[in-house]
């Protein structure tokens, strides 16, 4: 039976790419928009679960080469305590039932690196929309 285990790097756009993405939300979807945070979501298919030396590889080959802290097997996405704050979280990547060549390649190096026991893993984008009003039905 095949296993989905989820990691989490942060962040998955530069603060520019942010910035850009920020003055069309507030264009497109809302003006409160105050913030957006970003990361990305490594959904990995796997046949049986990973040693501890296969997951420290995985973690390895997907972590930034200087910034290892950055991935995580949590969210990065932490809520404001602030009542008057509102969130939503929109993620966006490919479908489950389409292999991409990302994932072709991703998992033709793990194989090589003897992480034979992943089938499949797929990039998405995770976005964290900070407003002062709730975002509702986009």
């Amino acid at each position: 039976m095949d296993n989905l285990i989820h990691l989490f790097r942060t962040p998955a756009l530069t603060e520019s790419e942010c910035n850009e993405l920020l003055a069309l939300a507030r264009i497109n979807i809302s003006p409160e928009i105050q913030k957006i945070s970003t990361e990305f979501c490594f959904n990995i298919e796997i046949t049986e679960s990973l040693t501890d030396d296969e997951t420290k590889a995985l973690k390895w080959l997907l972590a930034e080469t200087f910034e290892p802290d950055q991935l995580s097997e949590k969210s990065f996405f932490t809520r404001d305590p602030s009542p008057d704050m509102h969130f939503a979280i929109r993620e966006v990547g490919p479908r489950m039932n389409f292999s991409t060549s990302w994932s072709t390649n991703a998992v033709s190096v793990c194989h090589a690196c003897g992480i034979k026991k992943i089938t499949r893993i797929e990039r998405s984008r995770r976005y964290l929309l900070k407003s002062s009003v709730e975002l509702t039905g986009n």
